[in-house]
């Protein structure tokens, strides 16, 4: 949904440096955020357009498609399809599951400016938990996810075999699985920013400043975006904080043995180490504030 369409008067250029990605692993403050772009007025904020989630899905059904041309070329005609002003700038956020064809968006469109939004594990879990009531069972979710293309039954066999047994661990699974993506693509690149929930409300004006800057929209509009703080970043939806509490009355809980098994996983099977009962991310490579 298209939430500002104040123009900036530059023109658009088919490289994607008109274009700012945010990634995201969802109940990140991800929201937050494109609401803060949205505050400045120059910026049009797109909120996780179902093209780019439709062409994620196939390419996750179909794995050889994402390393074809092809997949590429209709990426970027929709990236350019959304981003269709002429003379605006435009920050797309990203659904948490088009991760998987981050690396094809920066083949797509080489010059947008992209970041990664992130939090804590533990949080972003009794996060998810009480913003969806997750009252299914592990197998009811299952079924949902595979019906719908978040996961194929291969990608539950091999958590499976990997101790994956309950809801809480599967989400911790998909978080690590998220997160390696961005790692791995941040390998051979330094344009690839990270940034916290954490940073973000320890220093509200740094991060914000830092992140205007890096999008393209200017550091001079953070006093403006930083009014969006003070608002429900949820307001009149489904996951507004009111409607949140009015779901959630029961205590939101995640057993110690299931946080234990996301820190084994996460260093085993992909290498990311988290520290704390929290599970923070260790070593977040291109962190925007990691001399601080």
């Amino acid at each position: 949904a298209v939430v500002s369409t104040q123009s900036t008067g530059r023109e658009r250029k088919d490289d994607g440096s008109n274009i700012g990605c945010l990634h995201n692993l969802g109940r990140c403050g991800s929201t937050l955020v494109s609401n803060m772009v949205h505050k400045t007025g120059q910026c049009q904020v797109l909120s996780e357009p179902g093209a780019l989630l439709d062409i994620a899905l196939l390419a996750f059904q179909s794995p050889k498609l994402l390393n074809d041309p092809q997949t590429v070329a209709i990426l970027r005609a929709a990236l350019l399809f959304l981003a269709k002003s002429p003379d605006a700038r435009y920050l797309i956020k990203i659904h948490s599951f088009v991760m998987r064809i981050l690396p094809l968006i920066h083949r797509a469109l080489p010059r947008a400016h992209e970041a990664f939004m992130c939090r804590e594990f533990r949080p972003m879990l009794l996060s998810f938990k009480k913003a969806f009531t997750m009252n299914f069972s592990y197998r009811m979710f299952k079924f949902i996810f595979t019906s719908i293309g978040f996961i194929t039954k291969e990608s539950v066999r091999a958590m499976e075999s990997q101790g994956v047994d309950n809801l809480d661990k599967m989400f911790f699974y998909l978080f690590c699985e998220q997160t390696k993506t961005f790692i791995d693509e941040c390998v051979s690149r330094a344009d690839l920013i990270s940034y916290s929930y954490e940073s973000l409300l320890a220093d509200p004006a740094a991060f914000t400043s830092h992140f205007l800057d890096h999008i393209g929209v200017g550091s001079q509009f953070t006093e403006l975006a930083l009014t969006a703080m003070k608002e429900d970043s949820q307001k009149n939806s489904w996951l507004s904080k009111k409607e949140v509490d009015k779901r959630s009355q029961a205590t939101v809980t995640i057993l110690e043995e299931d946080v234990e098994f996301a820190r084994a996983l996460a260093e085993r099977n992909f290498g990311i180490k988290l520290e704390g009962g929290n599970l923070g991310i260790v070593g977040l490579p291109n962190l925007w504030n990691e001399d601080k």
